[in-house]
Formats: C-alpha cells, sequence, structure tokens
C-alpha cells in the first residue's frame, strides 16, 4: 500500500513573488540588463518547482516527507506521537502557510507539513498507528 498526499498550495504564494518581483523586472528590461531578467525568471521556476513538487507518502510503516531536493524525509509511523493543527509560518515541507498540521514523533522531533486533504492523510496515519494522538 502506496498512498500519495499532495501539499495544499496556497494560490497567493506565486501572485505575491511576482508582485514582489515586477519592480526589478521592469528596471531590468529598462536598462537592458538581462541578467537580472534571467535570475527572476529562474529564482521563480525554481519556487514553482519546490511548490508543486511537495508531497508526502505514507507506506506500510514510513511516511515520507518530499519536497522537491530540499527535503526528502523518512518518519517511521510507529515513532509518530501526535498530530495538531498550527499556524506556524517557519520554514518548513508544507506549501500552504494557512492549512498546516505539525507531526511530532520519536521522543521530541516534529515536522511542519500541509497536506491538501488533511483529513484523509491523517486517517491513513491512524490506520497504520491508532495510538497517534490527533488535538484540533
Amino acid at each position: 500500500m502506496k498512498k500519495v498526499f499532495p501539499s495544499k498550495v496556497d494560490k497567493f504564494i506565486p501572485i505575491l513573488y511576482w508582485a514582489t518581483s515586477i519592480p526589478a523586472i521592469i528596471i531590468g528590461v529598462r536598462e537592458k540588463d538581462w541578467v537580472i531578467f534571467a535570475i527572476i525568471i529562474a529564482v521563480f521556476i525554481l519556487i514553482m518547482y519546490l511548490l508543486y513538487d511537495t508531497n508526502y507518502t505514507i507506506t506500510k510503516g514510513n511516511l515520507k516527507v518530499h519536497s522537491g531536493f530540499v527535503v526528502n524525509k523518512n518518519i517511521s509511523i510507529s515513532t509518530i506521537k501526535s498530530i495538531k493543527k498550527t499556524d506556524s509560518i517557519l520554514s518548513a515541507p508544507a506549501a500552504s502557510l494557512t492549512d498546516r498540521i505539525e507531526v511530532f514523533y520519536e521522543k521530541s522531533k516534529s515536522i511542519v507539513i500541509s497536506p491538501k486533504d488533511i483529513q484523509g492523510f491523517v486517517d491513513e496515519l491512524l490506520k497504520l498507528n491508532p495510538e497517534i494522538i490527533v488535538e484540533n
């Protein structure tokens, strides 16, 4: 059994990036500085890649958290202690800033993620480890 849960992607993230990049793009084009233009486009492609290549895979005994080439973490589902909703905006393999959960595992480790289908994700984990405490 393998179930993949894509990360929820907030629609305003690409819009925010473009809105903040427009002044640099205008300056780059006006000054014919194609390096600035190329850098902005490259950064945009990188951000989109990381946003849309973020997912969480549940296999028989593991939760794999994947975000592009930056994060590739395997967590044994048997070590997951609890899951709770969080408003943390700290950097995390989560493409949403609004719908995030924090997964606590082992003795004192945690990871913030944002599956598109939070309830389905939690239900799948509970099937494999019914001792997980789910906090609201």
